[in-house]
């Protein structure tokens, strides 16, 4: 399986994440990459406890800590060049990985939201990447709103800490982006995608998903890495970091050591990650899961905690409007 990028990057990948906030790479990696990793996903998705995984909201996460597959492709596969390049950064850290799924004709929903609120770092070099291991339509794609990520707004994120926390008054819910549809000159983006492909998309892009209304299960890694201009910034609303705690996080320091390891380098430096943590601090039995699961089907979801918040902003829409303008 490859190492480097089936193809290089261009210009106008470079160009077109500058301006919209995200790109699609096409074929960026070997098909066996996708084949490792799918029916891994899917039994990570459906027996979490097999593998001593953290219990989470919708998602399994820090897979890369106990699954081998896992482990493999993110320290060994071009995710890291492939980023580095577009975000034109010297250097690419492993930040952690997550696993997304959507069941067959699902209508769970994933609210408009960005994703800057959840890091405790300053700086924009600390993408997503949006990896399918199964073939994507825009009938179950993301959607990104194209400019978004000019947006300089810190919005309140509904992190595991924030549940617990009164939001600041200074801190809007995420925006109401579906009041937007339909006006010609904002750009809603999606895509059909191959396994092999990947998104990058900015921590501050406007993202969704409405579900999968497919017969087919959707699976789709996302890792998040760390480019040259990031430091950390913590804040007691972010969310949690398996194995570093908020204290550990000097303000203005640059995230280093094994918990992030360089992916790749400009000068051709890259960890292997055999020094990466594997585990966690606590072992999680079967039963742990199906009560994680109940507190958070108690609580209804994110939609719904937003909701509670009075819904999705509105106050900042006209001003988002008139950035996302401006990107044209």
């Amino acid at each position: 399986m490859n190492r480097s990028p089936l193809r290089d990057v261009t210009e106008d990948d470079i160009d077109t994440y500058k301006r919209d906030g995200v790109v699609c790479l096409r074929n960026v990696f070997d098909r066996e990459w996708a084949e490792m990793l799918r029916p891994v996903a899917k039994e990570a998705k459906l027996n979490p406890s097999k593998f001593g995984l953290l219990p989470s909201l919708n998602q399994a996460r820090f897979m890369a800590r106990t699954i081998p597959e896992f482990r493999k492709f993110s320290f060994e596969s071009p995710l890291g060049e492939a980023t580095g390049k577009v975000l034109q950064s010297k250097t690419v850290r492993f930040f952690f990985d997550e696993l997304f799924s959507k069941e067959p004709n699902s209508k769970s929903e994933t609210i408009w939201h960005n994703d800057r609120a959840g890091w405790p770092v300053t700086g924009q070099m600390v993408p997503s990447l949006w990896v399918p291991l199964t073939r994507i339509t825009k009938a179950n794609s993301l959607e990104c709103i194209a400019g978004s990520q000019r947006h300089d707004k810190l919005y309140w994120l509904f992190s595991t800490n924030a549940q617990q926390m009164v939001r600041p008054a200074s801190r809007p819910t995420q925006p109401d982006v579906q009041r937007l549809r339909g006006e010609p000159d904002i750009q809603f983006l999606s895509w059909d995608m191959e396994p092999g492909d990947m998104l990058i998309i900015h921590p501050w892009t406007l993202h969704y998903n409405s579900g999968n209304p497919l017969d087919d299960w959707r699976f789709a890694i996302s890792t998040r890495v760390l480019g040259e201009d990031i430091r950390w910034d913590p804040r007691p609303d972010c969310l949690n970091i398996a194995g570093i705690s908020l204290d550990e996080m000097i303000a203005g320091e640059e995230p280093d050591g094994p918990l992030f390891p360089m992916l790749w380098s400009a000068d051709g430096r890259r960890d292997s990650g055999e020094d990466y943590p594997r585990g966690f601090s606590s072992k999680w039995q079967p039963e742990a899961y199906e009560r994680a699961r109940q507190r958070i089907a108690a609580k209804g979801g994110i939609k719904v905690m937003r909701d509670a918040e009075g819904g999705p902003s509105t106050e900042y829409l006209d001003e988002l409007k008139a950035v996302l303008r401006r990107a044209e």
